[in-house]
This record gives C-alpha cells, structure tokens and sequence, in this order.
C-alpha cells in the first residue's frame, strides 16, 4: 500500500482505476490530470497500444498539499482492461488503497463489466488485501450512447456486491469523472487515517477526507477561473456549467511505434508499478511526425532503462539480505553451544550435584538461570525473525482447536505464570483452520509480553477469548500491565522497537513483529489498543478460510 511517514506526516496513497478495455479509465484520468495539472506541469505518464488502449499503466501523481498537518499525495493508476493482460492488472492492483471501477454502460458490455468485477475482487486477494475493507466507487461510463443500461439496471448488477457509490459518467467530455475521483480520494484518505491511527487519536478520519475534498474543488474551481483568464493556444477550453472540455491533448503516448523497444510480450511481466517514473515527453510543436516519434523511441527506452535499474537494484538487495540472515542465523548457532553449557552447569548446581550450595550462591544460580532463559528466548526470535527475512515460512494449514494451542503456550510459560502468580483466564474457543505451529509463537509472545511487562504494583491478569466476526476470528489477548504510550503504537510491530516506556525490562523487540509476521502468514492482521499504566490488547483477526499471501525475500521493515 502507498505509505505512511509518521515523521513527516506524510500520506502517500494509491487510487487505481480498473474495468474492461477501452471503458473509459484512460480517459478519466486524463481528465483528473487536467484538472490537477492543467499546464502539464506533471506529466500523466501512458503506454499505449495500437488500438490505443492501456497496455502497462497509466500513472499521475498528485499532490494534495498540507491538509489537517498532513502532507498528502495521491497516486492514480490504471490497469489494462483486454484479458490477456491479467498479470498486470494484478500487479498494478498490488498495494491499492482504494479502486474506481469503471463501467462501460452499454448493454452490450454487461458480462464483460461483471467479469471485470470478479476479477477485481480476486485479484485483491491474491495481493493479500481484503475486498472488504478497500473502498470501491463505481462510475458508471458513456451515459452519452444510445443503447445503454439504465443506472437503475446497474445498481442491481454491481451495487449488489456491496453499499458502493455509484457516480454517472461522460468521460471524454468530463462528466461526472472529477465527482468520482474526489468522493474515492476522500474514501481512502479516511480509511489512511483510520487504519494508522493518526494524530494519536485527535484527528477525525472524516475531517481529514472532508478537507482533502474541499481542496480537490477549490482545485477544479481555480482551474475554471485560470483558464477564463489565460488564453493557451494549443488548448481550445469550452467554458460553461459542464466540466471542461479540452480539444487537444498535450500527453504524449507511447503507440504502436514504440513496439520496436517493448514489446506487448515483453511487457506482459511482472513490474513495480509504485515507481515514479519522470518520462520528459511533449508534441513537438512544429508538427514534426518524425520528431515526435523519435521522442516517443526516446521515452521507451528510458522507461525500459528505469525497468532495468529497478532489477538490478532489487537483486542487490536480495543478495545484502541473504547475507544478513546468513550471519544471523551463524550467530544464533554460534551462540546457542555455549549457552547451553552454561545452563547444564546452574542446573546441575541448582540441584545439588556439585556439592552443598548455599542460600545466597543458590539466589545466584536461580538469576543466572533466569538469565539464561531470556536469552534462549532472545535467539530463538532472532532466528525465527530470520527465517521470515528471507525464506518464509510456509503455512501448512489445518482443523485444530486454539484452545488447545493457547493451552499448550501456557504449559511452556507455566514456571513464568507460577513465579508472577498471574491470573489467566481462557474463554471457550470455536475450532477453526490454521497453522498450529505459527498460532503457538503467537501465543507464546503475546502471553510472555503479558507477563513480561506487568504492572509491578498489582498482580497480572490476562485474558485470552475468541469471537466470530463476519468470515474472521478475531483474538484478544489482554491484560492489565504496565501499558504502552501513544507515541509508540505507530512502531510497535516492527522489527526492534520497543515502548519507551520498557527500558531496564531485557527484550529484542522482536517478539511483536513476528506476531504481525505470523498473522500475515493467514491473511490476517493484527493491532493494538493501550492505555499507559491501564493495560494492554492485542487483536488478531484470522480468516476462517486462511490463504497465505506470496513471500518476498526483499523484507519490509514496518
């Protein structure tokens, strides 16, 4: 998904327009662009086919400015509509924040619009993100034709799949299209909000997309006043209540021509579409066919060397990455003899068998004991953190009874609750299907955090339960600890960080991002709710029909 900078406050979203070929996605980006950027200042970037339909991506990005103290920038995409480009889409669709899905209104097109629906919602998945929760506005294109389906019709054909807005739509002339893209800017500006937390709880979610409205629209309206103002002689504006409408186009594509460096084949592969790509392209104004062809050559072959880049630039990291987890994982075996023999000779003491102990040497040995274990749990994390770096770990999915696996973490945790005298409390749990081994250190660490970070003012409570929730199980585990600040939530789940609030307390930092990383591992996600000094919960929402999403081995750090 586009990114978050809580530092700078920053929200870098992603917006992609999907339906079937030559629907109108194109061309209602072409629309926001000349809106957002009326004199081409940033450039919409587009490859296209002979049939001049989108073959890669087109691509805008548009920067919003300071909304609310947050920086926001939207970044608009869309997919090739023709079948055979099913791999694109996908991977274009990688990492969206929100989808306009763009209906081509003709009745002859009916079947092709739901299958381009279906495979919206399917591909969504394969990219790990749940159709349920990314916001999707329909638009509902060519409402100037003769033989369409009335917006009754398709209300009962693709609203059916949910309470989605539906926006009517002329695209070439810019009807409805900027209605359609500020509603679903401002849709998943409040779910950013949301989903982060951001502002630490002060700042209203539908504020934020309200304001990033209003500045979409005060946008449009400067544009209207600029362009009644300016007269531009390569573009002819027609000025009335309609939206714009522009009669030449100042965008360059890549067309059939541009075949002779990338190839639609060529092409068909699999490309990081989050990438801003700076292609310098303009209409030679002379009219000069051949030298706009020669800038068109000129802009494949920098966007085929950008491509390049990005490869090799990726491998290098895979290769950086193998290494670290190489040493780490030398290092934990390293590690791992010494400590051992150390433990055999305190327990062998502890017991006696090395001669008579006495009261305080036997304090000794329980702390040295006690040290020991902390760090075996230490290298176990930096080596299951490892594994998860670069190889994955790979789900075996199963019926079993998470009681069973919760009851089985306390067993191993069972001298840590004794010595705390601790209060636990298991609710009765629904079976479900998943990975025993991956729920049991999830478990192990939540419970262990639990116990870890206890108030030490009053006795440790915590309390693990289950519930149904639509098609997911969503765990809790809570307890009344020592709490964790505001300011830290954001960073809880990756790799090293800590509360602040936890310093003398012995940890890696690790612990939570392999419960994140675990839960992931199910298609799942995992968050958080604390008060300082008031206790802490956990929450796993676990599909009930659990999918593992891909591995990279270049590993995220959040």
């Amino acid at each position: 998904m586009g990114f978050i900078n809580l530092a700078e406050k920053t929200i870098n979203a992603k917006l992609v327009y999907y339906g079937v070929g030559m629907g109108g996605k194109t061309t209602s980006l072409q629309a926001v662009h000349k809106v957002m950027c009326p004199r081409n200042e940033v450039q919409l970037v587009s490859i296209n086919t002979e049939e001049d339909s989108t073959l890669l991506f087109d691509f805008l990005p548009i920067d919003l400015g300071h909304i609310e103290g947050f920086k926001i920038r939207i970044q608009g995409f869309t997919v090739p509509g023709q079948p055979k480009y099913k791999l694109m889409r996908k991977y274009v669709l990688s990492g969206a924040d929100a989808v306009v899905f763009v209906v081509d209104s003709q009745r002859s097109r009916l079947e092709e619009n739901q299958q381009a629906l279906e495979s919206l919602y399917t591909n969504l998945k394969l990219n790990g993100l749940d159709p349920t929760k990314i916001p999707v506005v329909l638009q509902y294109n060519k409402r100037d034709l003769d033989d369409i389906l009335s917006e009754k019709d398709l209300d009962q054909q693709f609203r059916s799949k949910g309470d989605l807005a539906s926006f009517p739509s002329v695209a070439k002339d810019g009807q409805g299209v900027f209605e359609t893209f500020v509603h679903a800017a401002g849709l998943l500006i409040e779910a950013k909000v949301k989903l982060y937390k951001l502002g630490k709880g002060g700042v209203d979610p539908k504020v934020v997309a309200e304001g990033a409205r209003q500045r979409l629209w005060e946008l449009h309206a400067q544009v209207r006043t600029d362009f009644d103002k300016i007269a531009a002689p390569s573009v002819a504006v027609k000025v009335s209540d309609a939206p714009l409408e522009f009669d030449s186009d100042e965008q360059v594509t890549l067309g059939a021509a541009a075949k002779g460096v990338l190839s639609e084949a060529e092409l068909d592969v699999p490309l990081a579409a989050d990438v801003d790509f700076a292609v310098a392209t303009s209409v030679d104004s002379s009219g000069d066919q051949a030298g706009l062809l020669d800038k068109a050559v000129q802009s494949g072959v920098e966007l085929a060397r950008k491509f390049g880049d990005l490869d090799s630039y990726r491998s290098l990291l895979e290769r950086k990455n193998r290494e670290l987890v190489e040493v780490a994982q030398n290092t934990v075996h390293d590690l791992r003899k010494p400590l051992t023999a150390i433990a055999m000779v305190l327990k062998l003491a502890d017991r006696g068998s090395l001669g008579e102990v006495q009261a305080p040497l036997k304090a000794a040995i329980k702390n040295g004991l006690d040290a020991v274990k902390v760090m075996e749990h230490m290298l176990e994390d930096l080596n299951t953190s490892s594994q998860l770096d670069f190889d994955g770990l790979q789900m075996e999915f199963k019926e079993l009874d998470p009681t069973l696996v919760v009851a089985g973490a306390l067993q191993t945790l069972r001298y840590e609750i004794e010595e705390r005298g601790a209060n636990v409390t298991v609710e009765q749990m629904p079976r479900m299907k998943g990975d025993e081994w991956a729920l049991t250190k999830v478990f192990l660490n939540l419970i262990g955090n639990a116990l870890q970070y206890a108030d030490p003012d009053r006795r440790p409570a915590i309390r693990i339960a289950c519930e149904p929730r639509g098609d997911r199980f969503v765990f809790s585990v809570q307890d009344n600890g020592i709490g964790i600040p505001d300011q830290d939530l954001g960073k809880l789940f990756q790799r090293f960080k800590r509360g602040s609030n936890v310093q003398g307390i012995a940890g890696t930092g690790l612990g939570l991002h392999i419960v994140k990383e675990m839960v992931l591992g199910h298609g799942g996600e995992v968050w958080v709710e604390s008060r300082q000094g008031q206790g802490t919960k956990f929450l796993l929402a676990i599909p009930k029909q659990p999918v593992q999403p891909g591995h990279s081995t270049v590993s995220s750090v959040g």
